[in-house]
This record gives structure tokens, C-alpha cells and sequence, in this order.
């Protein structure tokens, strides 16, 4: 694993927290003025965290950055590939990660990570699919 490994898990993790206080606070929010804006703080605090937890230098522009091949963007995509977090949208940030990163100019050992990535995602993909077919 690579240079924001360590990062990208904290983070992932502070992301579920503030997450979890959205879900709990929501179940109450319609009891009192107090407790909607206990609900809408976490709702703001979530939101306002969310871009630079999401991914390491922001998740605005990352995209970018990664395909233009920004040394750090690069390494912090192959880390988000490798450890695979899991919080709010990260599957969808995944996928699109790996579109970008494929896109990215690599240098061979960043080109050997990234195949180690889609073998594993592959075999991850025929596993899933073996689990929901319904045939006999």
C-alpha cells in the first residue's frame, strides 16, 4: 500500500462518523426546533468535511488532476484503488477513480499497481455475480 493509506482509512472512517450522526439526528429532527437543528448541523458539518475527506487535496478537481498525471493525485488514486474505502459514495468514487486513473500517464511501477487493482476488482466482480445468479 502506498503513501495515503493511513489517510484515506481516518478518513473513511471520520466520513462514516459524521455520516452517522446525520442518521441519527434525522430520526428526531421533526420533535423540536432543537433537535432539526441538531439534524441540520450535522447535515452542515457532513457537507463542509465531506470535499477534503473524500479524497486526499480534495475531492473538487481530483479527477482532473489525476488524469493530467499530478504526482500526488496519481499516488493518492492508487491508494484509494488499493485499501478500497468504504464510506458515502465511495463505490461510486471508486469507479470513477479507476475510469481516471486508467486515463492517467503512469510509470511502470504505478502501471503494475494499478493491474494488480483490476485483477482484484475483477475477481471481486465474478464473485459478486456468482452470489446473484439464480440458475440451477
Amino acid at each position: 500500500m502506498g503513501h495515503y493509506t493511513g489517510e484515506i482509512t481516518r478518513n473513511a472512517a471520520r466520513i462514516n462518523q459524521l455520516k452517522e450522526r446525520i442518521d441519527e439526528t434525522v430520526k428526531h429532527r421533526d420533535k423540536s426546533e432543537e433537535q432539526r437543528k441538531e439534524w441540520q448541523e450535522a447535515c452542515a458539518e457532513f457537507h463542509a468535511q465531506y470535499n477534503s475527506l473524500a479524497f486526499p487535496g480534495g475531492l473538487e478537481g481530483a479527477y482532473d488532476r489525476i488524469v493530467a498525471g499530478e504526482p500526488d493525485a496519481v499516488e493518492a488514486a492508487l491508494c484509494f484503488l488499493e485499501c478500497r474505502p468504504y464510506f458515502f459514495r465511495s463505490g461510486y468514487m471508486f469507479k470513477d477513480v479507476l475510469r481516471k486513473t486508467k486515463r492517467a500517464p503512469l510509470n511502470p511501477t504505478q502501471q503494475a499497481r494499478l493491474d494488480a487493482v483490476l485483477v482484484a476488482y475483477d475477481k471481486y466482480r465474478d464473485t459478486r455475480k456468482a452470489a446473484t445468479d439464480c440458475s440451477d
